[in-house]
């Protein structure tokens, strides 16, 4: 009786599997096609925020900076707005005189980095390199912001260098991508859990999250909120960190 049911069952089984393998599927090729170069304009907000140290006395900063950019067939341009760019030349200022002054301005301008900008004004490209290195667990019916979705969960299997494979000891990974009812994705979002021990003495353990959220501009998947926060532990010290990128398209 039991082998019947499950000769019975097995069908059912196989089907369900193909049908999460289409959805994957699909999701890959559809990313595949989101690669145009149409012109965009858009101003970038970028703020961060750090904890160093213990609750006691801890070294807390925190910056903000925006770009205005413009990606198209010529290539990506970004412009400045002159007050920001004055800012950023006091601080340096101060700073030679007293190293413990904070150039959170400029540090802010300096993580818009060109190329992360690229990516996302066309985030389908590093959405790929994620799935390319998971391995689908789950996937099932659900809503986001009120949207129906299919939500699938995925364990990551990152490729780390020789380097790092010497001082990680242990790594948990996982990511969730959102997809609406015309197969694009809504939104994303990956933790990593690692621990290890640098030096031979230092142990060390940090947490990351980051979340997206999508929206597609012709043949672009632009990434229009990206969230990431850090956490960790190590020789003694601890430290916290978020950075919110937003992009406001015009």
């Amino acid at each position: 009786m039991t082998q019947r049911l499950t000769l019975r069952l097995l069908p059912l089984l196989l089907a369900g599997s193909l049908l999460q393998a289409d959805t994957l599927t699909d999701l890959k090729t559809a990313l595949t096609r989101l690669n145009g170069q149409e012109a965009l304009k858009a101003s970038m907000d970028y703020a961060f925020w750090s904890k160093q140290g213990d609750d006691k006395k801890p070294i807390i900063t925190e910056g903000k900076a925006t770009t205005l950019v413009e990606d198209g067939p010529q290539g990506l341009k970004m412009s400045w707005n002159r007050a920001l760019i004055q800012t950023a030349s006091l601080e340096a200022k101060l700073q030679a005189k007293d190293p413990e002054k904070k150039g959170t301005t400029r540090r802010a301008i300096e993580a818009l980095k060109a190329i992360d900008v690229s990516e996302y004004l066309n985030g389908a490209e590093e959405l790929l390199r994620t799935l390319e290195q998971s391995q689908l667990l789950e996937e099932k019916g659900e809503t986001w912001q009120g949207k129906p979705a299919k939500l699938l969960q995925f364990k990551l299997i990152p490729k780390l260098s020789k380097q790092d494979q010497k001082y990680v000891k242990e790594m948990e990974a996982t990511a969730k991508v959102w997809v609406g009812a015309d197969g694009m994705p809504l939104a994303a979002e990956t933790q990593v859990h690692t621990k290890g021990r640098a030096l031979l003495v230092i142990s060390f353990e940090q947490q990351q999250k980051e979340t997206y959220q999508f929206t597609r501009v012709g043949n672009r998947l632009v990434v229009t909120h990206h969230t990431k926060e850090n956490s960790g532990s190590g020789g003694g010290e601890r430290g916290q960190s978020k950075s919110v990128v937003t992009v406001n398209l015009s």
